[in-house]
């Protein structure tokens, strides 16, 4: 059987049975990094990091999550290679068969913390770049940030540990696409592109200035077709059109909160102080969320672009303020999806 339908089907069978196959998990909301387009209010200095949990904390939350069908699963921050513990973390979760990867942005890696990483079993890391030097150190707002972040890249491959390059797409650095994709090329990197800039967690809206629009959209789609499919998740669209969030995905703070997902921040209970079980089977907001489908969807239901759409409740939830409402990014991409189409399909 191909590795996509193994994939479909375990990620159907997961929807079906509400396992979690899928964690993320928030290490710290510390990171020395402060890009114009985060989501956490933390790094934008609008509240504080609070309370992280101690690896001790972390090995019995890990082994909750491993026995409720947890197997694959991203450390991820803020910036993870703060902890002093992430490899003690990575191993913990290797032994418990964890796929296990890690999202950072490379500053603070170095030679002998890769190799120490690499024997944890870390399969992958997962890098943010947004250009050349220049663009991508005035979106992060660090001077030689990029320079820190290839070194780190160019690290964990000489260390044998997977390398992409994760690239948002913004109108600060659509332009630095080609550039990227090169880059990603010569250096035996994967590369993948994210066109969803989101509201802030704390519903701040700043961000969302530097979304593509106009015709950065349709170059966002044709660049996305262009590139390799990102590798397969056990998540992604369930039935009747609501994603795998609180379903077969979810995520955890730095401080022992479960929520549905990394981009759905509604808070379920804390871990710290609750069995994962617990909540996962008697939330009444995910009892809630899982009963629903299409039909909650009133303004999508009968939208022409629906095949197309991508849409994120989270996003829908932090701008619209309905977690079932249509958000503009997913709209607005499908749209530009579908006429991308139409006009193949005349040629």
């Amino acid at each position: 059987m191909p590795a996509s339908a193994v994939t479909a089907k375990l990620n159907a069978l997961t929807l079906a049975g509400n396992i979690p196959v899928s964690v993320t998990i928030e290490l710290t909301r510390r990171c020395p990094l402060s890009c114009a387009h985060c989501y956490l209010p933390e790094t934008r200095g609008r509240a504080a990091r609070g309370k992280e949990l101690s690896a001790a904390a972390w090995g019995k939350i890990l082994r909750r999550l491993a026995d409720a069908g947890g197997l694959y699963l991203v450390f991820t921050g803020g910036e993870p290679l703060l902890r002093p513990d992430l490899p003690e973390l990575c191993r913990r979760a290797k032994a418990l068969n964890f796929d296990v990867r890690v999202f950072s942005t490379g500053l603070g890696l170095t030679a002998r913390l890769a190799a120490e990483l690499k024997k944890a079993g870390v399969s992958g890391f997962e890098l943010s770049f947004y250009g050349r030097p220049g663009v991508h150190d005035s979106v992060t707002g660090r001077k030689g940030s990029f320079d820190a972040s290839l070194a780190s890249a160019r690290l964990l491959k000489k260390a044998g540990i997977g390398v992409k390059m994760k690239v948002p797409l913004m109108n600060l650095n659509l332009a630095q696409s080609g550039w990227l994709k090169k880059l990603a090329a010569r250096e035996g990197f994967g590369i993948s592109f994210d066109p969803v800039i989101a509201p802030a967690n704390d519903g701040d809206k700043s961000a969302l200035k530097h979304r593509l629009s106009g015709r950065g959209l349709p170059a966002a789609v044709k660049l996305l077709a262009g590139t390799p499919a990102p590798e397969p998740e056990p998540a992604g669209a369930g039935p009747d059109f609501l994603c795998g969030a609180g379903r077969n995905v979810c995520s955890v703070g730095p401080d022992g909160t479960l929520y549905p997902c990394l981009q759905l921040p509604v808070r379920l209970g804390n871990l710290a102080s609750q069995a994962f079980r617990d909540i996962w089977k008697n939330s009444s907001w995910l009892k809630k969320w899982r009963s629903a489908g299409l039909k909650d969807l009133k303004d999508c239901a009968h939208c022409p672009d629906l095949t197309f759409c991508s849409r994120c409740s989270g996003v829908s939830l932090l701008e619209e303020g309905d977690i079932f409402a249509p958000n503009k990014p997913a709209c607005a991409m499908a749209a530009a999806q579908r006429i991308i189409q139409s006009k193949k399909g005349v040629t």
